[in-house]
């Protein structure tokens, strides 16, 4: 089956690999969606965990207004930065299918958007029912934590991924 997906990806994997052009445009949208999206992403992890533990109704509310404020531009660029990287996934489909590191940021990447849809259910139900309990804020906390520590994974394997 791979060797008849590289087959059909030949005339990409030609016009990728003869573009410099093409080869760096694809690289750039890539890197910078992920620095624009995860800039945005850490900035509202941030909001999160200086905010501490929040009791006023109000503040709970706001906290969750100001993080929920990033979720359109970080899906956008996490969108940039997957059809980018499956752009450049395909042009080197036969040496990258079998690289596990490619594997583990494919995974890391899926592990963030779950967790993202979960900070947003989090957010949404402090918004819904900003007196509820201080669970909401903790999952919250924790979620932040967990985004912080995935954003970093992921750039650490995209660097591995340029090493070879």
């Amino acid at each position: 089956m791979l060797e008849t997906l590289v087959t059909a990806l030949e005339p990409w994997s030609t016009l990728y690999g003869d573009s410099t052009v093409l080869s760096v445009g694809l690289t750039f949208a890539h890197l910078a969606a992920l620095m624009i999206g995860g800039g945005l992403a850490i900035g509202a992890d941030r909001v999160v965990l200086r905010a501490g533990v929040v009791t006023d109704p109000a503040a709970r509310r706001a906290l969750a207004d100001t993080v929920g404020d990033v979720h359109r531009p970080v899906v956008m660029a996490l969108l940039i930065s997957l059809v980018s990287g499956l752009l450049q996934l395909t042009a080197d489909l036969e040496a990258l299918a079998a690289n596990r590191i490619m594997w583990l940021k494919i995974g890391l990447l899926v592990a963030l958007a779950v967790n993202g849809l979960l900070m947003l259910r989090d957010e949404n139900a402090l918004r819904a029912n900003p007196a509820g309990t201080n669970g909401l804020v903790a999952a919250l906390r924790t979620r932040a934590m967990i985004s912080l520590v995935l954003w970093l994974a992921i750039v650490l394997a995209g660097v591995g991924l340029m090493q070879g």
